[in-house]
């Protein structure tokens, strides 16, 4: 039985009447006749785009193959405990070098024009580089009483103390920080940032590190001001072409004056324009 039901229902048996069929209204009918004849000429059509495909989807396979085995082979070998990465295939984009010369003399000029300026408009200039950078900053340092803090800076809740010193000459000491980190612990002041033009001593940098306080050097303040275009910015640009001096103890413009008598008879000096209320004078070489 369950032979005989297989044999029913294989739709082999059924091409056989279905093509007697077709050949019988062939030949008694000519329209019909012409439909199978146009019905067999698009199949044959179809199975040669089919067929060609076919060959087509065979010679890709094999060709793509044959690549991926090159690669594979020409590939180094990593150790097994690397993880693979794309940087092996696809090696990270070069910076061209006409892009990286124009950046390099951008920041050589930065790093001249902030050794040009005076100590004032060094401390204006790390306040407004902070304020283009989303921050609200408040002025503590200058000829007040700052206690070791200059600017007060504050972004999204986190209030951050930044002392600045504009020296060309000398390294920053271990003395320098922790009388700033006195004035943060005073202050009730979790961060902080040290900003200056030379560099920091061992010492300073280990203490610094120790407490989280963020040292920044030259080229990181430039790196700063480059982000935020300071070399097209008129604000930015107006500090740095400031060739004025001013007092530390008043802030009034220092002015170049020549001693009159003294050991020093014949140099000059830079004296407070508020003199004789202020007395404040510094050497010409004085940084």
């Amino acid at each position: 039985m369950a032979r005989s039901r297989r044999r029913k229902n294989d739709p082999l048996e059924l091409i056989a009447p279905i093509a007697g069929l077709v050949m019988l209204v062939g030949m008694v009918s000519p329209k019909a006749r012409e439909a199978i004849f146009a019905v067999s000429i698009a199949a044959f059509w179809l199975m040669g785009i089919f067929l060609v495909g076919l060959i087509c989807f065979g010679i890709y396979r094999w060709t793509t193959r044959s690549l991926r085995s090159t690669s594979s082979r020409s590939l180094p070998e990593s150790s097994s405990d690397e993880t693979s990465s794309l940087s092996v295939i696809v090696p990270e984009m070069e910076v061209p070098n006409q892009t990286r010369n124009t950046r390099q003399k951008s920041i050589a000029e930065l790093l001249e024009q902030l050794h040009s300026i005076d100590w004032f408009q060094f401390e204006k200039l790390v306040a407004l580089t902070y304020r283009k950078l989303g921050y609200m900053v408040t002025r503590r340092g200058g000829a007040n009483p700052d206690g070791g803090i200059d600017l007060l800076i504050e972004k999204e809740g986190q209030r951050t103390a930044v002392q600045c010193k504009h020296w060309k000459a000398w390294k920053v000491g271990v003395k320098a920080v922790r009388e700033f980190l006195g004035a943060l612990t005073d202050a009730g002041i979790q961060k902080g940032i040290f900003i200056t033009l030379r560099g920091y001593s061992s010492e300073a940098r280990q203490l610094a590190e120790k407490h989280g306080i963020e040292i920044v050097h030259e080229v990181g303040l430039a790196k700063l001001l480059e982000a935020t275009d300071a070399n097209y910015d008129p604000e930015t640009l107006a500090i740095l072409r400031d060739t004025s001096k001013y007092c530390p103890k008043c802030e009034r413009e220092m002015v170049l004056r020549t001693a009159a008598k003294g050991a020093g008879a014949g140099k000059q000096f830079w004296g407070c324009s508020g003199y004789p209320r202020c007395r404040y004078t510094m050497p010409v070489s004085e940084d």
